[in-house]
């Protein structure tokens, strides 16, 4: 290893940390600007000028320039990739800290004795980037248990060049030997090498993760109240119906639909319907609560898929959101009610298509009986009984108008 050309080496470094910091800068416009991605580039771009200035160290003249700022650039790429790190958990940016390790090295730079001693500097210099490093990988600890996958490779690389740093920490014993015979410089080099290019991986690992994590949840929520949508229902509540029917266990499905809401856009306009809707969301979660499955289906339709709840169960929870919506009036444009219809697996079994179209029709019977009540399958078309229906406001004709200014 000590026949290696120490500035070649330092030249082949510079330029694969300035082509690893290029590609990741070209990933980051592909992932709408990521800032992420962007420190980490900032940070091999530092970290290669560093490895440019570290040329001159031959030159006596220009000593100063090589041992004091090619290490302050070298210090701060790694801030860069705590910075990077930092971001992506959606914490800000702290200058101070970001910083701070160039700024300790500068100030020790006046000191004498400090710059005579190599061996010292080789310890401050291990004592500061393993800072940067300790701070990174608490960053991505909350990370790695959202991302376990794609976070540890990354993890893995902090934690080996961590390691690397602390065993150059100890001091070694005195020699007077010239940087570019140091037995540990192509030692220093290879693993420089090694770990920007897994660190490009590793942080383009985490930042796919998150992008593939959000479009997922994009096509499966609905964009206006957050909830499941149509296609994340049938997904879901085909699983609720296999585990409810491996066990024999209720479920039940309430098709909600709020009434009147068109007259609702066009009389208090667009917005604030959207307002009644993600209000009706906020009311179906703090009632359903996250035991249940509960989803928009499009509109002023929402869908709640309720295990180990049977026909009275159901009735009970469909009369809770009624009159938590009621609760609601002080902050909705208007009055406003729910009609709600119910189906149980007891009644129809535990296929979903049958249980929604099943559903449905318990709703257009409360919509045919005056809205603002619920109805269950099959007693659904009935007046009286147990399972008949649950009404607040009584019944009253399609005519009416239950919207009130």
């Amino acid at each position: 290893m000590v026949n290696f050309d120490p500035r070649t080496m330092l030249v082949v470094a510079a330029f694969v940390l300035f082509l690893t910091g290029g590609l990741t800068f070209l990933a980051a416009f592909q992932v709408k600007r990521d800032r992420t991605l962007l420190w980490t580039a900032a940070g091999m771009w530092l970290a290669c000028l560093g490895f440019l200035l570290g040329v001159t160290r031959g030159h006596a003249d220009l000593l100063v320039l090589s041992v004091i700022f090619a290490n302050m650039l070298m210090i701060t790429g790694h801030a860069c990739l705590w910075t990077s790190l930092r971001v992506f958990a959606g914490r800000p940016v702290s200058w101070r800290w970001l910083a701070a390790g160039a700024a300790v090295w500068l100030m020790l730079a006046q000191w004498p004795r400090f710059m005579a001693d190599a061996d010292l500097r080789v310890a401050i210099y291990s004592v500061l980037c393993l800072g940067y490093i300790g701070a990174a990988l608490t960053e991505i600890w909350a990370e790695w248990r959202q991302y376990p996958r794609a976070a540890s490779p990354l993890m893995a690389f902090l934690i080996i060049h961590g390691l690397f740093y602390a065993y150059r920490i100890p001091p070694a014993p005195p020699k007077q030997v010239v940087w570019q015979h140091w037995p540990d410089f192509a030692l220093v080099m290879f693993e420089g090498l090694f770990f920007a290019i897994c660190l490009s991986f590793g942080v383009l690992m985490m930042v796919r993760a998150r992008a593939e994590q959000n479009y997922r949840h994009a096509a499966l929520h609905d964009a206006l109240t957050g909830l499941p949508n149509r296609r994340a229902l049938f997904e879901r509540g085909q699983a609720l119906l296999a585990q409810a029917r491996a066990s024999g266990a209720d479920i039940a499905v309430l098709m909600c639909d709020l009434d009147w809401f068109k007259q609702v856009n066009d009389r208090f306009g667009h917005e604030a319907g959207d307002r009644v809707l993600v209000c009706f969301a906020q009311v179906l979660r703090q009632v359903a609560g996250e035991q249940t499955l509960h989803a928009r289906l499009g509109g002023e339709e929402f869908v709640v898929v309720a295990a180990n709840l049977g026909p009275l169960g159901a009735q009970a929870l469909a009369a809770r959101l009624r009159s938590h919506l009621s609760a609601q009036a002080g902050v909705l444009p208007c009055r406003l009610t729910v009609s709600v219809g119910v189906a149980c697996s007891r009644h129809v079994g535990y296929d979903l298509d049958r249980l929604l179209a099943r559903a449905d029709q318990a709703l257009y019977a409360a919509k045919t009986a005056g809205r603002d009540c619920i109805r269950v399958w099959p007693a659904a078309g009935t007046e009286s009984g147990s399972s008949a229906a649950i009404s607040r406001s009584g019944r009253r004709g399609l005519g009416e108008h239950p919207v009130d200014a």
